[in-house]
């Protein structure tokens, strides 16, 4: 049985639980054997999140003013003030630039800490690092695909749910059985195969199965269709 992901979904709950993590994890350093260099690396991690958090809604904000100014100038009632010109915003100086993925290096961390020998669950209660004790059986695991189209390529509109990734298959040719496509961490999952020469539209049908590390789990989805039709240039 796999517990859900301890890791919070949104931007604004992860940039939350690093923060908790970082102010914390100081205290249980010696319990936990967490060297110097691991607390340093995510709390480098969390300084860079919080700041392109901080430039995201600096930015929303400023767009916002933009928007009400330049309204104002075209259209406003004549004679409404305008007031000063939005600047763009002001930012302190950047932290140090991390490498990307910070979420691999935070489960990595998370990882060790809950292999130490002196472990337990009202630590990780504090360090924000326990999932929903909800237990979801992989067993019943089933991918529901939605198709479309992006630019005029096959879309795969999937949810990640408890899993760690969805492997996609196609099958391009009518009954010609489906072959193995990709391999998705990520949602959605676009295909970028061409359409053959001297077809000016194709079908091609999609289905998948979730997967838990390295191994396919549930159910299979059932299969979609999405039709491709050549760009007329």
């Amino acid at each position: 049985m796999a517990k859900i992901d301890f890791l919070e979904r949104s931007d604004e709950g992860f940039e939350t639980q690093l923060d908790n993590f970082c102010n914390k994890i100081d205290g249980y350093a010696a319990t936990l054997g967490v060297g110097a260099a691991q607390i340093v690396s995510i709390k480098d991690d969390r300084n860079m999140f919080k700041y392109l958090m901080l430039m995201r809604e600096a930015y929303k904000t400023k767009t916002q003013d933009v928007t009400r100014y330049k309204n104002i100038l075209r259209k406003g009632p004549t004679g409404t003030p305008l007031g000063v010109v939005p600047f763009p915003p002001v930012f302190a100086a950047s932290p140090a630039v991390v490498a990307s993925n910070i979420e691999d290096r935070f489960r990595k961390l998370v990882a060790f800490i809950k292999a130490a020998t002196n472990y337990n669950d009202a630590i990780g209660e504090d360090l924000g690092i326990i999932g929903d004790e909800n237990e979801v059986d992989p067993s019943t695991l089933k991918p529901i695909l939605i198709g479309a189209l992006d630019a005029g390529r096959p879309l795969i509109k999937w949810t990640k749910a408890t899993a760690t990734s969805i492997d996609i298959y196609v099958e391009r040719v009518a009954g010609s059985g489906f072959s193995f496509l990709a391999n998705d961490s990520q949602p959605d999952y676009i295909d970028t195969f061409p359409i053959p020469d001297g077809v000016t539209s194709v079908v091609w049908k999609y289905k998948a199965i979730y997967k838990i590390g390295d191994e396919q789990v549930g159910m299979w989805s059932e299969a979609i269709s999405i039709t491709v039709t050549r760009e007329v240039v």
